[in-house]
């Protein structure tokens, strides 16, 4: 995971640019701790550009230090991984690829080049003969991208993978791939941006897009070519799920596999691959390790684990994907419960927790540490060969306020809400990665850390698909999962990158695999959300089958728990939050 950063002023000198850069987008080094640089480059005779890399090594035999100049003049910073859909040639870091691959394309080759990757990227990319500066993140959105646009009071443009809070930086919307010519426009009138959408991208989407933003007529395809199924079931097909088994104990799983057999064995085989493809582009080496000359043993890949079904089923699936002799690490994140100490106050329910409270072990006996543990101790007789790390992650009161003031709220930004931040700081402290292993403090050294995300907004996995459905049958399920996989660049995949790469680990979402979105999209709604099914059971059914099918029966009956609530964080603010409302926590004081 590394950080990219471009900044041009209008008539601004180069040391202004860089003290601007140093103090907006100081964190860009946590992403990219292996290496670090920055460049200048004359753009106009009024503009200079800097663009700044900031390296997490995980392709090629050695690191490549961005950004990246060609022999053409042009410069790439690249923050991503191209994990298939093009071949790159072994030992080659796919940014030397990327830079190659440009060099010599034109706009057309450049967007029909982009949209056969397979994997999640953010790029910048500057071509010295056009004078065009192209930037865009991936169809999904899996990376960060910010920017800055220039205004009548400051005539800077920025773009960062991630800035300090400042009301002015905005996510760059997923759409396609942007550009500027700075040939024709300047920072000191009306500046342009033009934006190549991808194909998917809805009509009245692009309308509703801010005025600087000059839509093209053509359009980026991307690897993602199967839209989802907006087929419903029949009246014979209806009466036929409605007669299936409404739980999964171990005969009636047996019953629930043979009506899905084909598509969980579908789903399992690209499933695996696609966790495979995001542990193999790894070095063999830990963060720790990167400039060690000896063999690294230790652990390369951990999973953000709550012991619920989608963390659970990429543990399994990832034994099959690492040598025996790897260690997984399992990160289990809980904040302290508010524990009652006296008959009295536990009736009244009313007492609350001091700092000292959160020492003490039973505090932090919270929802997803239970069934974690369970889950961990599953996988141990599953997979027996398998050094599974169960790292308990416990954060103080005291050490949430301080990470959150400092650190998490100026990566949450510029999202606000509650929701965000209880989410926010829940996967900081669990993508760090510092707990204890069987009481023994431990720091994990994961280079790659795989999460779960996206398996309920494809699945059906929320209680509002229920909602949905109970209020209005399945087309109006259909439509809110529609909605849940078009919007979740902005919602979720921006934020959780730039909180999850600020340890200097790459998150990698296997559910978010392409082949695995294709596969997912071409299912009847019935197969992967069976509502007439209870909770536990019909939601994210093909998934549930499927773990319950591999052994994994805590997970597979695990009802659907968001981390603020499993890890117990939301239970530390005020109640009566809702998660929509702005989160005076995350504003800078």
């Amino acid at each position: 995971m590394c950080g990219i950063c471009f900044m041009c002023g209008w008539s601004i000198s180069a040391q202004m640019l860089q003290e601007q850069v140093l103090s907006c987008c100081s964190s860009l080094s946590n992403r990219g701790p292996d290496a670090c640089a920055m460049t200048l480059v004359p753009i106009t005779a009024e503009v200079v550009g800097l663009f700044e890399g900031c390296l997490l090594w995980l392709q090629g035999d050695q690191p490549t230090t961005q950004p990246l100049l060609d022999h053409r003049g042009n410069l790439l910073l690249w923050n991503g991984d191209i994990l298939a859909g093009l071949q790159i040639t072994k030992g080659m870091s796919d940014t030397q690829y990327i830079s190659e691959s440009l060099s010599t394309k034109e706009e057309a080759d450049i967007t029909s080049f982009l949209g056969n990757i397979k994997g999640p990227w953010a790029l910048i990319y500057y071509q010295k003969h056009t004078q065009r500066l192209y930037f865009g993140r991936d169809v999904l959105g899996r990376h960060s991208l910010l920017w800055r646009l220039p205004s009548a009071t400051s005539r800077v443009f920025l773009i960062a993978s991630v800035c300090r809070q400042d009301d002015r930086v905005k996510e760059i919307p997923a759409l396609g791939l942007y550009y500027v010519d700075f040939s024709v426009v300047n920072l000191a009138e009306e500046f342009t941006v033009n934006l190549i959408p991808w194909t998917h991208v809805a009509e009245e989407t692009l309308l509703s897009m801010d005025s600087v933003i000059n839509i093209k007529k053509h359009k980026i395809s991307s690897c993602i070519q199967t839209r989802l199924n907006m087929c419903v079931p029949s009246i014979a097909i209806i009466e036929n799920i409605k007669a299936l088994p409404c739980s999964l104990d171990e005969e009636n799983v047996k019953v629930l596999y043979l009506a899905l057999e084909d598509d969980v064995a579908n789903l399992l085989k690209i499933l695996t691959n696609s966790i495979r493809r995001r542990v193999e582009k790894c070095p063999p080496k830990c963060r720790d390790c990167t400039n060690s000359t000896t063999k690294c043993v230790h652990t390369k890949v951990a999973v953000l684990f709550s012991g619920g079904l989608d963390s659970a089923m990429i543990a399994l699936l990832l034994d099959s994907c690492l040598p025996e002799s790897e260690s997984v690490d399992l990160l289990n994140v809980a904040f302290p419960q508010k524990v009652p100490q006296n008959n009295r106050a536990k009736k009244l329910n009313t007492k609350k927790m001091s700092s000292s409270d959160d020492d003490s072990p039973r505090n932090y006996e919270v929802p997803d540490r239970i069934s974690g543990r369970q889950c961990w101790h599953q996988l141990q007789e599953l997979r027996p060969l398998r050094r599974w790390n169960f790292v308990e992650i416990n954060v103080s009161s005291a050490e949430l306020a301080e990470e959150r003031e400092s650190v998490i709220r100026h990566l949450v930004a510029p999202l606000t809400s509650v929701l965000d931040d209880s989410i926010g700081c829940a996967l900081w402290f669990g993508g760090r990665g510092h707990g204890a292993v069987v009481g023994v403090p431990y720091t994990s050294p994961a280079r790659v850390l795989l999460c779960g995300m996206g398996a309920d907004e494809q699945l059906g996995g929320y209680s509002r698909h229920r909602a949905r459905f109970t209020a209005a049958g399945w087309s109006a399920l259909l439509e809110e999962i529609s909605l849940e996989i078009s919007r979740i660049h902005t919602r979720n995949l921006g934020r959780d990158n730039r909180i999850l790469s600020d340890h200097g680990r790459a998150p990698r979402f296997p559910y978010l695999d392409e082949d695995v979105v294709n596969f997912l999209n071409s299912l009847p709604v019935w197969i992967k959300a069976n509502l007439y099914l209870p909770r536990g059971v019909g939601e994210k059914l093909v998934l549930r089958v499927a773990a319950a099918h591999l052994g994994l029966t805590a997970a597979a009956v695990l009802p659907k728990r968001a981390i603020q609530f499993g890890s117990r964080i939301a239970k530390l603010e005020n109640s009566r939050e809702r998660g929509s409302d702005p989160c005076v926590r995350l504003v800078e004081k």
